[in-house]
């Protein structure tokens, strides 16, 4: 699933080289990237997508060790590659700590899941990672994962956990939509990535019907602000692709100011024909597709 080993037939077997995939040496990536039209890429791991070890402390010290790698890597082409920072999410001290500390190395957003493990986002104990990634202007990228151990037990193929990956998205949909976090973080800004955006309807639609009922019966946890509310004023971000049937639904709910896609390289759905399947669509509009590429990336990741 990974591409790890680079040994394994998986990542032997891709398109892309094995120099390219390990960034080692990066000039390989920057070659693929001239191929395909791109010229700036914001890099996010894969390796950690699963829980590495059960031991916090480790994996804390883990991802600060690939934070420090990366920032090296990508140092050696600034203009061209730029890199997400793994979160210590397990840890919430720790978590606002290795921000403050990828923001001084050049990292463009902080990297995070839809739970942290079986504990959700809006948990009080979180805030003070919130809170540190207000107080730097950083965006926090919420992507699809498999830490939350009691979904992922359910889960017996590749191509189940593959599509279930997507539903602690969800999960963190509502923690930062309904759960309180933009109430108490109302600077903050969320983007959601490699789970489309098609479920955005539904989710609001059920969201706000819901709230409508249990913040006029006054029920504990329900903030002052609809989820709607965080749509308008900017807070959420989706990375959709190109064949998502809802997209002018989507573009409805959020407008067009706040959505973005990827070419996914050198990932194994090869995304790379998602930019070309956006700019073919006849359903948008072609403001968005000029926004869509490059304006919101750079106004999303403030670069």
């Amino acid at each position: 699933m990974f591409g790890t080993p680079v040994q394994s037939r998986f990542a032997r077997d891709k398109k892309f080289s094995i120099a390219s995939q390990t960034l080692v040496p990066p000039a390989a990536r920057i070659t693929d990237m001239d191929k395909l039209g791109i010229d700036v890429q914001v890099i996010y791991p894969t390796i950690f997508l699963d829980t590495l070890s059960q031991d916090v402390a480790f994996e804390t010290a883990l991802m600060k060790s690939y934070n420090w790698w990366l920032a090296q890597t990508c140092a050696q082409f600034p203009d061209r590659l730029k890199w997400a920072a793994m979160i210590p999410f397990r840890n919430p001290q720790a978590g606002a700590q290795g921000l403050q500390r990828a923001k001084a190395m050049g990292a463009v957003c902080g990297l995070i899941y839809g739970t942290a493990s079986e504990r959700v986002l809006h948990d009080p104990e979180m805030d003070v990672l919130w809170a540190e990634a207000e107080r730097q202007d950083m965006a926090l990228s919420v992507h699809t994962g498999w830490h939350m151990t009691s979904l992922l037990s359910k889960m017996d193929s590749v191509y189940c956990s593959t599509t279930l990956g997507v539903v602690p998205s969800m999960f963190g949909l509502f923690s930062i939509l309904g759960g309180g976090i933009l109430d108490r973080f109302p600077k903050l800004r969320f983007g959601f990535f490699e789970a489309g955006a098609d479920c955005l309807p539904y989710m609001i639609t059920r969201m706000e019907r819901l709230w409508s009922v249990y913040d006029r019966n006054n029920w504990p946890g329900i903030g002052p602000h609809g989820p709607r509310h965080w749509l308008d004023n900017g807070n959420v971000w989706f990375c959709v692709e190109g064949k998502e049937q809802f997209l002018p639904q989507v573009v409805e709910l959020l407008g067009e100011s706040n959505l973005m896609t990827s070419a996914d390289l050198p990932y194994d759905e090869a995304l790379d024909g998602a930019i070309d399947e956006i700019q073919g669509r006849g359903d948008i509009s072609d403001t968005l597709k000029t926004r869509i590429l490059p304006d919101n990336p750079k106004r999303y990741y403030g670069l």
